[in-house]
């Protein structure tokens, strides 16, 4: 009874906080207690809008992009907070209406499919175009299996990544970087979160055997806004 009691008494104090807080904090009203707590730990902004990009790179990581700001790490202590179509660790930067993600996974070897240098030695061209170029790669080699196991490698990747973040897949499409170099794939669907979108793009570094995810979370309209886009557009690659 004692401690039926405590828990009551806690939480009642939880509400008289909360409730404190709005009366002092006007700018709370407006939003969700989730909101709230993000506001009152600082690593929500109340606006990015306006903010300069800024080239970011991990102590250990093998790529670059540019944030617009300094970004946080994201991790399993801090991930209910920002439920993302991301794998963790990561790296994010968000406000209220938008969230900016990415991160760098090594891929086991059990898992990972061949190199590709050597499938594609034999082509007399790289791929012109840093989007769709993938799959003309495949086509003109449609017997190259490592090619193949790539292309299925990158769709059970992108499908993993949606179901553990609790989220629905809309649309798939193929997708490269660094000039064709790196096969992708670009995703986008509703998040966990109801009421907001995700953009997701994956991408494949044979050579090394790490996976590259950047992606971009939050109200529908703006996943496709010029910010995201040069979000996405910054990535870069790095040996």
């Amino acid at each position: 009874m004692k401690s039926a009691n405590a828990v009551l008494i806690f939480i009642g104090v939880l509400v008289l906080g909360y409730l404190g807080l709005i009366v002092a904090r006007p700018s709370l009203r407006e939003m969700s207690p989730m909101e709230v707590v993000q506001s009152l730990l600082g690593d929500t902004k109340d606006s990015l809008r306006k903010e300069k990009f800024v080239s970011f790179k991990p102590a250990e990581g093998h790529f670059k992009v540019s944030f617009p700001g300094a970004p946080d790490e994201l991790n399993l202590y801090n991930s209910w907070l920002h439920p993302a179509v991301i794998p963790l660790p990561a790296w994010f930067l968000a406000d209220r209406e938008l969230g900016f993600y990415v991160a760098e996974v090594p891929i086991d070897n059990s898992e990972a499919p061949g190199r590709i240098a050597a499938a594609t030695a034999a082509l007399e061209r790289p791929m012109a175009s840093s989007s769709g170029g993938n799959n003309e790669m495949v086509a003109s080699n449609s017997s190259n299996n490592i090619l193949m196991e790539i292309q299925e490698f990158l769709d059970r990747q992108a499908e993993a990544m949606v179901r553990n973040a609790g989220a629905t897949l809309f649309s798939k499409a193929p997708a490269a970087a660094g000039g064709g170099r790196y096969f992708g794939r670009s995703v986008e669907g509703s998040a966990k979160t109801p009421g907001q979108r995700y953009r997701l793009q994956i991408f494949y570094d044979s050579d090394n055997r790490r996976l590259f995810a950047i992606s971009v979370s939050g109200k529908p309209e703006l996943i496709h806004c010029p910010q995201a886009n040069q979000f996405f557009g910054s990535l870069q690659i790095l040996p």
